[in-house]
């Protein structure tokens, strides 16, 4: 029978000790972490703002407020963020702590009201690594291997773009500044831009340009355009003497469309004098600039007998929808005579001393010259912008510019430039340099100043890989097109009137006044006489309306349609009984309320708001009425004061303004002012 045998199995020493040697590890290392998380930098500044709170509030204030200790955190699943700014900024929102020292001092402005922060967080807005609990993680200020550190102040508008897709987002003005600036310059016929669709621009068509232009100006414009005109905007393709040579060959062989014949104009006979008059009757400076100077609608005339042939030059002011069909231009009711006296002076008046004789229209019959013209054409995408039969169509040149700002700033070129290396910094480069960066690069060089291409470079760095969600994204929609039919419609295409009015948002911006209530505001019978002699209606400011020279039935026809169409039903039709004691009593009222001041009446006056000596014979009493009582209303920027009248006080204002200039305007009509 077998006898068990307990044995007893005792550990080495040497183990012994590395169990010491390792608890006294993990009690160090539990005590570090103890002494680490208990002096963290968030914690010293949470215990900052505990004795900093003491001296900004009073004793009632700190009882009711908030205690502060342990981590904050916003949690944003829709953004897919979280944020423990608050963790430190913790005055943010504490109207209390505003002008106290970073990075305790509220949030300046009233941002937080539009955007708090249970909803948008912190680095929607401002960048950088929300889940950090110190200065330098949070990527404050730029460091290796974070692609986006928090945004400088100059920058910041661009986040304001994610969610603010309008083109003119409201206070943000150098991102409107910076999408104004694309939409001018075109930059979405090359490229694919999000939030930019549906938009074109187009320069002239090159249909007929080899009857347009000189030979010798197309070589100089196409090796520089900017060298002729400084504020051109087409860009500098860096082309080779050759790619010149093919091009200026192409162009100049197109000639769909024979200018009208002027064989029976007497140049000889060309009044300059009544020209130069026409010129200013016109009123073309109101789009055309003449050195440096003037409106920026229509190209520059600076120069502009360097440029065309003197009979495209007549045939284009006698019809420029023959050929240039989409041009903002309108249509003169001109004679022959004037058109010749017109085209004389532009011809002489703008032009160099070099210009020479105009040369006869060469004949270009060389095959492989056309064909390396046109291969040129293509690849340099002239398409984009320019229309021409019987080219091919290739799309958008240039990559799309979708999830720009999101590109990986270490993967980016930037050349011989010593710049540090973020996706601003190379967007604005591109924009300003594109042939500095190190790649051959078939994006023009533009020209623009440093400040566009920041302004430009921050647009685009708005424009995001990852959508945000629908709720957080504003749009404006885009206005609907406007295209009336009927005589209206003829007559609105003649003259073009929305080139620089606009209906229903739709149109031209140059004039201030929208035609979608005019019918409301406008007597009828002042609208007709007013197109047919145009002039300031403020004092201040210069005429701009083109003198049309339109036919009397046409203005009436206009004026028509304004009354019965273009009408306001908020504004209701008024009551103009007014009595002598009304008009007294509103005679009183312009004076008490300082009116003269900004208002003109014959020589008495301010210049700022429009003159008023016929404010009777040229607006409705429903309209002064409707104006007075609300005029921000109507005109949310206007320097007019809303004076809070009561529908008295209203009513005999009214009735003085309606009173100024009916007169004179009955004796015209053979009437009776009453």
């Amino acid at each position: 029978m077998g006898v068990a045998v307990e044995v007893k199995t005792i550990a080495p020493p040497r183990l012994h000790l590395v169990f010491a040697g390792l608890g006294l590890a993990f009690l160090l290392i539990f005590s570090w972490v103890l002494f680490h998380e208990g002096t963290a930098e968030w914690r010293t500044t949470q215990a900052r703002f505990r004795r900093l709170e003491t001296t900004v509030k009073n004793p009632h204030q700190l009882a009711q407020s908030v205690s502060v200790a342990g981590l904050r955190q916003i949690w944003l699943p829709d953004l897919g963020r979280v944020d423990r700014c608050g963790t430190c900024h913790l005055g943010i929102d504490d109207p209390a702590f505003t002008g106290a020292p970073r990075p305790f001092a509220a949030h300046p402005g009233t941002w937080l009201s539009t955007h708090p922060t249970d909803r948008f967080g912190c680095t929607a807005c401002h960048d950088g690594q929300g889940q950090a609990t110190d200065y330098a993680n949070a990527a404050h200020q730029p460091q290796p291997f974070v692609s986006r550190p928090m945004r400088p102040l100059e920058t910041i508008e661009a986040n304001c773009g994610a969610c603010h897709r309008a083109l003119d987002p409201p206070d943000a003005p150098r991102l409107a500044e910076g999408r104004r600036l694309i939409i001018e310059w075109g930059c979405f016929s090359c490229h694919d831009i999000p939030g930019f669709e549906g938009l074109t621009f187009r320069g002239p068509a090159l249909d007929s340009i080899g009857y347009k232009v000189r030979p010798g100006w197309l070589s100089v414009w196409l090796g520089d355009p900017k060298s002729y005109l400084p504020q051109s905007r087409m860009g500098k393709f860096r082309l080779s003497p050759d790619e010149i040579a093919n091009l200026q060959g192409f162009l100049l062989s197109q000639r769909a469309q024979a200018p009208l014949d002027n064989t029976g104009v007497d140049w000889k006979k060309a009044d300059t004098a009544n020209g130069r008059a026409l010129f200013g009757e016109l009123r073309c400076v109101s789009c055309h600039a003449v050195n440096g100077r003037g409106g920026t609608m229509g190209p520059e005339l600076t120069r502009i007998g360097d440029k065309v042939r003197r009979p495209w030059l007549f045939s284009y002011l006698k019809d420029p929808h023959r050929v240039q069909p989409d041009t903002p231009m309108l249509r003169y009711r001109l004679t022959d005579d004037q058109l010749r006296d017109l085209t004389a002076f532009l011809y002489e008046e703008y032009s160099s001393a070099g210009a020479g004789p105009e040369p006869t229209p060469a004949t270009y019959q060389d095959a492989r010259l056309l064909a390396a013209g046109h291969a040129v054409f293509e690849r340099r995408g002239c398409a984009s912008c320019h229309q021409l039969a019987g080219t091919k169509d290739t799309g958008r040149i240039g990559p799309s510019l979708a999830g720009i700002a999101d590109r990986d700033p270490d993967e980016l070129p930037y050349g011989s430039n010593i710049v540090r290396h973020t996706t601003d910094n190379y967007i604005f480069l591109k924009v300003l340099l594109p042939d500095t960066l190190g790649q051959p690069s078939s994006m023009p060089t533009y020209g623009f100043t440093p400040a566009d291409a920041a302004k430009i470079a921050l647009a685009l760095a708005s424009i995001r890989k990852t959508d945000l969600p629908a709720s957080y994204v504003l749009r404006r929609p885009a206005p609907v097109p406007y295209r009336p039919g009927g005589k209206f419609g003829e007559l609105v295409t003649r003259y073009r009137c929305l080139s620089c009015h606009s209906v229903g948002g739709f149109g031209g911006d140059l004039s201030t006044v929208p035609l979608d209530r005019i019918g409301s505001q406008l007597q009828h019978d002042y609208v007709a006489k007013y197109l047919l002699n145009p002039g300031a209606v403020r004092v201040s400011v210069e005429a701009r309306m083109p003198v049309f020279h339109m036919l009397p039935e046409e203005a009436t026809s206009i004026a028509d349609y304004f009354s019965t169409v273009f009408l306001d039903d908020s504004i209701e039709q008024y009551d103009t009984n007014f009595t002598a004691a009304e008009t007294r009593r509103g005679e009183e009222l312009y004076g008490q309320l300082g009116c003269e001041a900004c208002h003109q009446l014959g020589t008495k006056g301010g210049y700022v708001g429009p003159e008023l000596s016929a404010s009777g014979a040229r607006l409705k009493a429903g309209w002064i009425a409707a104006w007075l009582s609300t005029p921000q209303r109507y005109k949310p920027d206007t320097l007019q004061p809303d004076y809070g009248l009561s529908s008295t006080d209203v009513r005999a204002l009214t009735a003085y303004l309606s009173s100024l200039g009916r007169r004179d305007a009955a004796k015209a009509r053979g009437g009776d002012a009453r």
